[in-house]
This record gives C-alpha cells, structure tokens and sequence, in this order.
C-alpha cells in the first residue's frame, strides 16, 4: 500500500471531493495524510462533521491564527508585480496565492509520501516540490478548469497568466491528472495538449440515497422546486427560478438551501414580493454535506440555473445535480454545455431551459408538476440513475484503480531504469 497525501488551499468542510478521495483511499487500505486549511469558523461545523469518522490523517493550517499574514499576503503582490514586470516563471508559485508557501511549509517536517495529489492550482507547485524532494510522484485533480474562474476584470488576465504558468510547466510531468466533469477534461487537452485526464464525476454514496424513490404523496404538501448550495447567491439563476414560479400554472413553491450572501436573500424576497408570490419562496439554514442527499428527496424537482457568466461555469458540473439524481429528484437545468451533455444522457431524470427565460423555465416546471404520471416515472428514472450509475461508490472505484496502475507503472519504469 502507498503513502498519499492529498493538498488543498481549501477546508475540509468545502471540500467533498478532497473528503471523499481520502476516504476512498484510506478504505484500500493507503496511508493517507490531508492538509487542508481553517479560515471560516461558520465552516468548522462542517469540518468537525467530517472529521468525526476519518479514517485518514487531517492536518489543518489555521490561517486565521497567523500573525505574519499582511506580510506574507505583500510578500504575494511583490511576486506578482515582479512576475509581470520581468516574466520570472520561478515566481509564480509565489505570485498565486499567499497560502501556496504555507502549505509548503506545513508539510516540510512531514513524512515523505509516495504520492501527492494536488486540488486546486494553488497546490499544484507544493505537491510538485515535494515530489521533487522525495523522489515521489504527484498528481493532479482539477475540479475547475481554473483558467476559467473568472469573468475579465483588473487583474484577472495576470492571474491566468501565473495560472497558465503553473499548470503548463508541471501538468505534463503529473502521474495523472483527473477533471471532475468531461467538457473540463477537454479544455484542459485543448490548453495545454496534455493527455485526456480521467473523469471522476462530483457524485456520492450510495449510502446516503433513500432506500427507494420517494413516493408523491411523500414529498412536501404542493408542488416544489429545490436548489441548495453553500452560498445563496449572484449567477446560480435564482432571479430566474423566482419569475418562473410566478409564471407556472402549477404554482410552485420554491425552496433554497444554503448561507445567505450579503443582501442577496433581500434581493429575491423583494421580487418575490413584486411578482406576488413571496408567500412561496422559502429559505432553508445550510445542512451538512452527508444530509443533503435525505434533505433533497422531499421535494418535487431540483433545480440548477448556472448563467455560465464564466467559462468554467459553462463546462462544470455542479454537485447539486448528482446529489438530485442520487434522492431520485428530477434536475431542471439551464441550457448550458455541461448541462445539455448530461441530460442527453439522462432522459425524462433531466430537462433544460434557456438561461435566463423565466417562461421556459415555468413551461418545464408545469409540464412535470401537472402531469403526475410523468413525474412519478421521473423520479423513479433519477433514482435508479443514482443507484446504477452516478455515486461514488463506482467513481471511487475508478479512482483508486487508477492510482493503482498508474504507481504500478511508475514502479516498473523505476525497476527497468535501475536495471539499465
């Protein structure tokens, strides 16, 4: 078995994917180390949750405890103003991000690993150093294609070039690279002409899915429409769900789940309002990532209205969707790329509208929530897609074989090099 440890910018607690790897791993029984980092205190409820029953080692940077962080954080904008100024590749490590030196940092006194599986490109550069001091191998998982994080703005295109800079120079020399959704896995080809990285979808256990479809007259009294995230914000497509309801014959409630942004819930109440209608529009508290799956099987339809103002937007797959199909939910889902691809996999389990038209929108609702013969046999199609196809415990599965084959082929590369 081999020693892993597995490096993200982020917490646990935002971090499933990063959770889930380790758990994978852990269970075949690797050696497996994660740092992570602490920043939020609203976030630790959710990191405790998950620390509850690791069957890994956590080692968690508290950033919020760091008396040096204005220093390091000039430190960043030094390497910045130097990377653009004299075009020093060598400093863009140093010009991504102020944590990047501190997860390096952390891990200095650690045990060497045999592999270290980087999130994010903010750890791309540690785990490649590591790699580099131990004669080990790294890896990569990009759960974005980051280059396409953001809208133009200032700043931005120097923060893809440092990005770029990262990601061309050490990609190719990763063991693997892994992309959490197949139009990801193709941008990152087109980028950089690395080899197709193998996709590991943002699925989840089989073991938090109901035993069976939940039936109609178990769901919440009156037709619904449900949407959760970790943030109530800008660009997910509320403002257009909230027109929808109003719009529908069906009378939808809608129900969202998550922490309000700042005036953001204020905004959607006083549309609702304006649209007569705010007596169906319900905030929920955030939940734990485990509950989510159970919180989703009560309501009609799930909802994901990406606007796809970003690029990355438009090719990811967000969680939500698998977390929908694995409660036995119908997704009704925006119209862009990554969406239109999975529901010409999915059937009746899956609709799409155009971004941003609330009619439409209100047009699919309708042709669910008025037709209970077509819903019932939605939600029984969404189930069983979750059960035979999109959880982790198949994702997983690949996950770990390909790790598997690709040390095994490292390890016979080493043995045949040795042997020359």
């Amino acid at each position: 078995m081999a020693s892993i440890t597995i490096i993200t910018p982020g917490a646990l607690g935002s971090n499933p994917r990063v959770v889930k790897e380790a758990e994978a791993l852990a269970r075949r029984g690797h050696k497996v180390h994660v740092l992570s980092t602490r920043a939020l205190d609203i976030v630790d409820r959710r990191d405790a949750a998950v620390l509850h029953n690791a069957g890994w080692q956590s080692q968690r940077l508290d950033l919020r405890r760091l008396r040096s962080w204005r220093l390091r954080r000039m430190v960043q904008l030094f390497a910045r103003y130097a990377f653009a100024t004299f075009k020093q590749e060598r400093l863009a490590p140093f010009a991504i991000s102020a944590i990047t030196p501190l997860l390096q940092g952390a891990l200095s006194h650690s045990a060497p690993a045999d592999l270290y599986i980087a999130h994010y490109v903010e750890a791309l550069p540690v785990a490649a150093a590591l790699a580099a001091r131990h004669g080990a191998a790294y890896a990569f998982d990009a759960e974005d294609y980051h280059l396409g994080e953001q809208t133009d703005g200032p700043g931005v295109e120097l923060h893809r070039k440092i990005q770029r800079a990262i990601e061309g120079r050490l990609l190719k020399g990763a063991l693997y690279v892994t992309a959490a959704a197949p139009l990801i896995a193709e941008a990152y080809v087109d980028t950089y002409g690395i080899t197709l990285p193998t996709v590991i979808l943002n699925v989840f256990p089989r073991a938090n899915a109901p035993s069976a479809p939940t039936a109609l007259g178990e769901v919440r009294p009156g037709p619904s429409l449900y949407w959760f995230s970790q943030t109530i914000g800008s660009g997910r497509g509320l403002e257009t769900a909230v027109q929808a309801i109003a719009h529908a014959k069906s009378r939808p409630h809608l129900y969202v789940r998550g922490t309000p942004a700042a005036g953001f819930v204020e905004h959607l109440q006083a549309m609702a309002r304006q649209l007569e209608v705010s007596e169906r529009l319900h905030v929920l508290d955030p939940a734990l990532p485990d509950d989510l799956e159970r919180l989703a099987c009560g309501y009609d339809l799930g909802f994901s209205g990406e606007t796809g103002e970003e690029t990355n937007r438009r090719i990811a797959l967000g969680n939500k969707i698998f977390s929908y199909l694995l409660a036995g939910v119908p997704c009704v889902a925006s119209n862009i790329p990554a969406h239109c691809q999975l529901a010409a996999q999915l059937g009746d389990a899956m609709a799409t509208f155009p971004v941003g038209d609330a009619q439409a929108l209100a047009n699919v609702l309708d042709s669910y929530l008025l037709d209970h013969s077509r819903l019932a046999k939605a939600r029984a199609d969404a189930w069983q897609l979750g059960q035979s196809r999109y959880n982790w415990d198949l994702e997983a599965h690949r996950l770990v074989n390909l790790i598997k084959e690709k040390l095994a082929e490292r390890g016979q590369h080493s043995s045949a090099q040795a042997a020359t």
